[in-house]
């Protein structure tokens, strides 16, 4: 095979070189050391060593032989490029090619995406009470009516109630040792004697052995007064006051955290009914983008999968509303248990808004106010008052105390008696050795003032902390609603321009359920933005006390 592709390769260089030595050969003669590229090297000897004169002809033989091969590659490149010309000058010369004819197609009809259509539930109603109270009513309530409920039939309000009515039965008990006290008696007695021996007396004359009775009646009616005790009862009867006072502070404690925890309830409760018209508004403008991306998919210009993205976003927005439905039927309940209803009683909110107290933008004159208002520092108020006293009746505990007293009686076998007695008496009690049971009660009485004096300046600096946040609150909540309203107004026009540039073909339908996702998203912002600010008035006005009880 090898000497094939030789003697191929010798009958292609060899005419060749014959036209070359036959065209330059004048060329060649004039250039004696190119002849040498074509005459054969001789060979060399195994013994023969080389010399500088060999090397020097060698390295003339060498670059004679690459002009040479860079002659031969210069043919071949003419050779080829005169091929090419010759070419396409014949095909340049053919008739140009007929164009296929086109043949008619029918066009694809859209592909039918496998979704599963999401089925709108029905709401989930409670079933109303047996027995609704008759001062309920049956239209929508605002808050301040809800309060005005919850504050009748609240049983933590009639609770502390009780606690007032039990305090003033205490104070009642100590002035009772300030008042005159009357006592009175009255009795038949029937005496009879079994025996008895004479001896100068008896029943009997002459030491003989008798028998008898003795009966009478017999009615007494005693005053007493107590005079002088150095103030020890005095002091019991204004610790029992202040201890009352108390009590009623508590109660008007009890009525404004009610009021807060309602007015709470009610803003939550109204909150809820507007999330669930929000999800309402959503499920339709999801269900109306599924619409869309069906009729565009039925005309061909649409896509299967915006299909299913939007059968998705509606199955989303069934499932926001249904879980937006349960959080307000569990706020309504709890609404209902706050005013001391029936979970289940039916209650409508009406649209209403907190008012904003007088003095919000004064923050000094709202921590004064709060201070002079606040139940919870009134009733540590009287605490330390009454334990005050409670200190002074200790250190009283074993004075002197004077009383007097008149006193009548009556007596004899018939009735009416007939034998008429008075007596006017004075009585003086005093111990002055009680083994320190009064050092211990005024230990006592004076670490109970301390405790007070304590809870007092926790209960005002609960109370400035108090007014504090509520005013911070209730400024972050404005706040809130005004940066809501522009989310509101940008989302709201970032759909319209996502639903224009879908329907016109050149958007996406992505680029439409997230517009649809964001406007859900600023609608529910604003509603809790603006239910957070009701909550904030409310907060404050109970902060600083002065609407406690409308």
């Amino acid at each position: 095979m090898t000497s094939a592709a030789g003697s191929a390769a010798t009958r292609w260089i060899s005419p060749g070189r014959r036209w070359w030595s036959q065209a330059w050969k004048p060329w060649s003669e004039s250039h004696p050391r190119m002849a040498l590229w074509w005459s054969p090297c001789p060979k060399r000897s195994a013994v023969a060593r080389p010399t500088p004169a060999n090397r020097t002809r060698r390295r003339e033989v060498a670059a004679e032989a690459t002009g040479g091969l860079i002659m031969v590659r210069l043919w071949l490149v003419l050779v080829l490029a005169g091929t090419c010309l010759l070419v396409s000058e014949a095909v340049a010369q053919q008739p140009p090619p007929q164009p296929a004819q086109a043949t008619p197609t029918q066009p694809t009809p859209p592909i039918a995406p496998k979704v599963q259509e999401t089925l709108l539930p029905p709401p989930v109603e409670l079933p109303p009470p047996s027995a609704v109270p008759p001062d309920i009513p049956s239209g929508p309530i605002t808050a301040d009516q809800a309060v005005q409920i919850a504050l009748k039939h609240q049983p933590n309000v009639a609770a502390a109630v009780a606690g007032v009515a039990a305090a003033q039965g205490r104070t009642e008990q100590a002035r009772s040792a300030l008042r005159p006290t009357l006592g009175t008696s009255a009795g038949y007695t029937h005496t009879k004697v079994l025996a008895s021996t004479g001896g100068g007396g008896g029943f009997s004359g002459g030491g003989g052995r008798s028998a008898g009775s003795i009966s009478g009646f017999q009615a007494s009616a005693d005053v007493r007064q107590l005079i002088y005790d150095a103030g020890h009862t005095r002091s019991l009867v204004n610790q029992a006051a202040s201890q009352q006072q108390g009590a009623a502070r508590n109660l008007d404690r009890v009525r404004a955290d009610l009021v807060l925890q309602v007015k709470q309830a009610f803003y939550t409760y109204m909150q809820d009914q507007r999330l669930v018209a929000v999800n309402e508004a959503n499920v339709r403008a999801q269900q109306d983008h599924l619409a869309l991306a069906r009729a565009r998919l039925d005309a061909g210009v649409g896509l299967p999968s915006d299909v299913v993205r939007a059968e998705t976003a509606v199955a989303d927005a069934i499932l926001n509303l249904t879980l937006a439905r349960n959080a307000a039927s569990n706020s309504r309940v709890q609404l209902a248990q706050l005013m001391g209803l029936d979970g289940r009683t039916p209650i409508q909110t009406a649209d209403s808004s907190e008012p904003l107290p007088a003095e919000e933008e004064d923050v000094a004159a709202l921590v004064n106010l709060a201070l002079q208002h606040r139940p919870e520092v009134l009733q540590a108020q009287a605490a330390v008052q009454a334990s005050e006293y409670a200190l002074k009746a200790a250190r009283t505990t074993n004075t002197p105390a004077v009383a007097a007293s008149v006193g009548v009686a009556t007596s004899g076998a018939s009735f009416p008696p007939g034998n008429q007695l008075l007596s006017i008496g004075a009585s003086v009690s005093w111990d002055p050795f009680d083994g320190g049971f009064t050092a211990g009660r005024v230990k006592e009485a004076q670490a109970n003032l301390e405790a007070a004096q304590a809870q007092l300046t926790s209960a005002q600096q609960a109370v400035i902390s108090d007014v504090s946040q509520a005013y911070l609150n209730l400024k972050a909540a404005e706040q809130r609603v005004a940066t809501a309203q522009a989310e509101v107004a940008n989302a709201q026009e970032s759909v319209r321009l996502a639903e224009g540039r879908y329907r016109g073909g050149v958007g996406i339908f992505l680029d439409v359920v997230d517009a649809q996702a964001a406007l859900l998203t600023a609608n529910t912002n604003a509603v809790n933005a603006q239910a957070a600010l009701n909550v904030a008035r409310a907060a404050l006005a109970h902060a600083i006390g002065t609407r406690a009880a409308p």
